[in-house]
């Protein structure tokens, strides 16, 4: 549970550091854009030029460096993704501060015309305005950015008595900032739950078709995706290998005949259990390939390996019968094992016709016991004329062996 929510509020943070970036990458820029004309206008250019090439240095630094904050990769921790939003918020304020130095500077001159000032207020506005409806993707960086460009105007506009039907237009439009800045933070954060739900919902599907629902195991298709991507990383690189068991229950047919399906369903689910317990690691996959028959696809396991841990699972299983509402269920399973050899079995399918024609031989030999491809093909090797009508006999006769 707690893995799951960590996964979601790295994927929320994700999408915010994403949307961030893509809507205000290259807003430094437009503070340069704004500022020439108006140091043009109110004469600051001309007044402080040295002062104005100092602001302009700062504003183009501010604005290359935002550009080139690249977020992190979407595989990045948590921690990660908040350190870049903190180094992002921190310089895009530096813009942020840089004009509102200037706008102060302005309506401080008294070589500043009152018509200029408000002239310049414009601008101000305006990006407060960029503030509220683009920057919502990080609240703290949309708001503290307001807060930085109008309170201190707001404060000067009211001290200065000429200045004062300019202050109170400003403030009731600071009045609407604040409520457009929470209306926009607010339908932002619904788009991020409507994404998570949506999200949600598509990873429950694959998540659906990808497991068995009886037994919460992989289901055929992901076992089959599997075993041929295992195979393939066996034929391609060296000492890479892949050993396959594939377990059919004995009499499954019996079982349910005998105490009904329900039972028949809980013998699937507990046996599915015990595989799990028995085969942990992510080395190894447990499936339940159809009906009553499971498959094992162990990684960088010898075929010896394989065949002594399924042996092993075989004994504790027929030790101990498996109990459905209080009922005890003796299961046994016929088990067929195997690793992938190219020369013999060329491909996944290959392998996985040597281990099904193991099984049934398990089966014929009597049930309850394991066979491997490679005993098989030593017995066909010593006793070639019998082998095909034997194999072939295991074919015909699948569909009563079990």
């Amino acid at each position: 549970m707690e893995a799951d929510s960590y996964r979601r509020a790295r994927r929320r943070l994700v999408t915010q550091v994403a949307d961030t970036y893509s809507r205000s990458a290259n807003g430094g820029f437009l503070y340069l854009v704004a500022l020439p004309p108006l140091a043009q206008v109110t004469g600051l250019s001309v007044r402080y030029p040295l002062t104005m090439i100092l602001v302009v240095l700062v504003l183009v630094l501010a604005a290359v460096v935002r550009r080139r904050m690249v977020p992190p990769a979407a595989a990045a921790d948590v921690d990660v993704q908040r350190r870049w939003i903190t180094r992002y918020c921190l310089v895009a304020l530096s813009s942020i501060l840089t004009w509102a130095i200037v706008q102060a500077w302005i309506l401080v001159d008294a070589g500043i015309e009152p018509l200029l000032k408000c002239v310049s207020l414009f601008s101000t506005l305006a990006f407060s305005t960029v503030l509220a409806h683009l920057y919502t993707s990080l609240m703290r960086l949309s708001i503290s950015g307001i807060l930085i460009l109008l309170v201190p105007t707001l404060l000067l506009l009211w001290l200065d008595p000429a200045m004062q039907v300019p202050a109170l237009a400003m403030a009731f439009y600071a009045g609407y900032l604040a409520t457009a800045t929470a209306r926009s933070c607010r339908e932002y954060q619904r788009r991020l739950d409507l994404d998570e739900a949506l999200r949600n919902q598509r990873d429950k599907y694959e998540l659906l078709s990808r497991t068995d629902s009886l037994t919460g195991l992989c289901n055929r298709r992901t076992f089959t995706e599997t075993l041929n991507a295992q195979v393939r990383e066996a034929q391609w690189l060296d000492g890479a290998g892949v050993s396959l068991a594939l377990l059919d229950i004995d009499h499954f047919k019996a079982i349910n005949d005998r105490h009904g399906h329900v039972i028949g369903d809980e013998v699937l689910r507990h046996l599915a259990r015990r595989l799990e317990a028995a085969f942990e690691g992510d080395e190894v996959m447990v499936a339940r390939t159809g009906g009553e028959e499971f498959g094992l696809i162990l990684r960088d396991v010898d075929e010896v390996e394989a065949m002594i841990r399924v042996e092993a699972f075989r004994e504790a299983l027929h030790a101990m019968p498996i109990v459905c509402a209080g009922i005890e269920v003796p299961v046994t399973v016929s088990i067929g094992v195997g690793r992938f050899d190219a020369d013999r079995h060329r491909d996944d399918d290959g392998l996985y016709g040597a281990v099904d024609v193991a099984m049934y031989a398990a089966k014929q030999q009597g049930r309850n016991r394991v066979v491997t491809d490679s005993m098989l093909a030593s017995s066909l090797a010593t006793d070639r004329p019998a082998g095909p009508g034997r194999a072939a006999g295991t074919g015909a006769d699948s569909g009563s062996a079990r």
